[in-house]
Parts: structure tokens; sequence; C-alpha cells
């Protein structure tokens, strides 16, 4: 099976790490206080949702849960990098397809 290398889903992954790591520092700072890692959770949502419909309705996150933080955070990269890879092959295909009909001309 061939590797999958995707320079959009890089850059995808990239900035959803930041996002995150920016949230996560963002409750640290207000760690203790009421609604702290309301943007972690706004962040992480796309984890919550799989992982409330996989348990079967009820999942409990939070910011002082470092290893559901952990597991939020490969997730949420890793689809973001399967969405830029989807992004660019069918892009790259809308060009080459462009291109081809071009060169038939």
């Amino acid at each position: 099976m061939k590797a999958m290398k995707s320079a959009t889903g890089a850059i995808f992954a990239t900035l959803y790490a930041l996002a995150f790591g920016a949230a996560y520092v963002d409750y640290l700072g207000k760690a203790g206080q009421w609604f702290a890692d309301i943007w972690l959770v706004f962040v992480a949502l796309p984890f919550t949702a799989t992982m409330r419909w996989l348990a079967g309705g009820s999942y409990d996150f939070s910011g002082d849960a470092t290893a559901r933080v952990i597991a939020a955070a490969a997730f949420c990269c890793a689809l973001a990098y399967f969405a830029g890879a989807l992004v660019e092959a069918v892009s790259r295909a809308i060009f080459r397809s462009a291109a081809n009909s071009w060169r038939r001309t």
C-alpha cells in the first residue's frame, strides 16, 4: 500500500495542532475557574462527538483529563490531515481533468 503524503493535509494538521495548543494554554491559565476549558472543549468537538457516538450517548471530557486531551489532539489532527489530503486529491483530480480536456482541444 502506498503511503499517503499530502502537503495540504500536513498544513491542516499543523494548524489544528496550533489551535489545540492555544486552547490548552488558555485552559491552563484559567484552570479552576468556571468554563475554564470551554475553548478546549470546542476545539476537541470532533473527538467528543465521535466518542459520544461510540459510547452510546455519554462521554466526559475536560481539560484536567490529560490522557483524553492527548487522545483528542491526536484524533483531531489526524482528522484534519485526512481532510486536507482529501481536498488536495480532489483538487488535483479536477486540475488533471481540466488539463487533459484542454490538451485534447
